[in-house]
């Protein structure tokens, strides 16, 4: 599996959290499960999550988005440099 698909697969789960406590396992099992290619499955899911109109979803759905984005931005500034 790419990058990109691997960023579809989380936002395809994230579509379907119903609050942000399920959001933040998604993201913690993406953590664990892809540990190798995190940072670039994080940079991809970014990307697309910033692309989203909040159009193509409901306002749960944008909602757990944003907090995903801003989970994502939190992990890349706690990153080692």
């Amino acid at each position: 599996m790419t990058t990109d698909e691997h960023a579809v697969s989380i936002m395809a789960q994230l579509s379907t959290a119903k609050d942000y406590t399920q959001a933040d396992q998604i993201l913690s099992a993406a953590e664990i499960n892809h540990q190798q290619l995190l940072k670039d499955i994080l940079t991809s899911l970014q990307e697309k999550i910033e692309n989203l109109s909040p159009l193509d979803c409901n306002s749960s759905q944008w909602s757990i988005y944003r907090y995903a984005l801003m989970c994502i931005r939190r992990h890349s500034m706690m990153e080692p440099a």
